[in-house]
């Protein structure tokens, strides 16, 4: 099978993502990719798989059953299925987040994006 390229798109939306292998829809079994960024911003969620969050510039902190790490470029965290994990950059951070497969479907939960000292 030949390779194929990811044509390059604007982040968008909040947070601000662009789906390098389209957006998790119902099951799958291979890695879905985006690249995102936050800004001032903390963005909290669930998910049924593994999400790993490859940090591209800036610092990021996760935190996650109660441990918070700090990240910067070139460290990756992951946050187990089941968990909620919140990933917050005080100033700015653009990461890759993979996310692992999903046989059963689960959708995500408690997602939200808030401001930081808002």
């Amino acid at each position: 099978m030949a390779p194929r390229k990811i044509p390059k798109a604007p982040l968008v939306g909040e947070p601000k993502a662009r789906w390098l292998t389209g957006p998790p829809r119902g099951t799958w079994t291979d890695p879905i990719i985006s690249e995102w960024e936050l800004t001032g911003e903390a963005w909290t969620d669930e998910h049924a798989h593994d999400e790993f969050a490859y940090v591209l510039e800036g610092q990021l902190f996760v935190e996650s059953d109660g441990v918070t790490v700090e990240a910067s470029q070139g460290d990756m965290v992951c946050v187990p299925a089941g968990s909620i994990g919140k990933y917050f950059a005080p100033k700015y951070a653009r990461m890759l987040g993979i996310y692992g497969p999903n046989p059963a479907g689960e959708p995500m939960k408690n997602a939200r994006l808030e401001k930081l000292g808002a």
